[in-house]
């Protein structure tokens, strides 16, 4: 049995059942070379929302519901079998563990045991400031000196654009 416990994802080590199929697949999707970057993407664009709205950063369950609404933060039904803290475990793993990937690539950050920690990293500000330069450069080239209303109405647009 224990060797079958090294072979479950990292975050679903200590849980002696294994892993529902929905929540490896949503993993992978959330980490994978093709996917991640759109799925971290879209969490540091809410992280950004959240902390411009609010002044504080999301927890992980508000983060992650906003990520899979359908589901309410969850990539798919646990197990019956799973007591309390199994569960708790399981749900904070592959929240955790994603995040930790989204890190690596720098799209967000977050301090470890902090409540509402979570921030946009430096590569997202990096990407965000030359979006605005651009956008900037443009502007000048068509002679606006400043952001038009209809262009403060349709922020939402690079945000649509960039997830698909």
């Amino acid at each position: 049995m224990v060797e079958m416990l090294e072979s479950y994802p990292i975050w679903w080590q200590e849980i002696d059942s294994p892993p529902p199929a929905e929540w490896v697949l949503l993993f992978e999707d959330f980490t994978g070379d093709d996917t991640a970057e759109q799925w971290a993407l879209a969490a540091a664009i809410f992280i950004a929302q959240t902390r411009r709205r609010t002044a504080a950063g999301p927890t992980f369950a508000e983060l992650f519901t906003y990520l899979l609404p359908d589901t309410d933060g969850l990539p798919g039904p646990l197990p019956r079998n799973l007591d309390f803290m199994q569960r708790r475990r399981a749900v904070a793993g592959f929240r955790g563990h994603a995040a930790i990937e989204w890190r690596r690539r720098g799209m967000i950050s977050f301090d470890n045991g902090v409540m509402r920690s979570l921030r946009v990293g430096r590569e997202f500000r990096e990407r965000s400031r030359r979006r605005q330069q651009s956008r900037e450069a443009a502007r000048h080239q068509h002679g606006t000196p400043r952001e038009t209303s209809s262009e403060l109405r349709n922020m939402d647009t690079f945000t649509k654009r960039e997830l698909t």
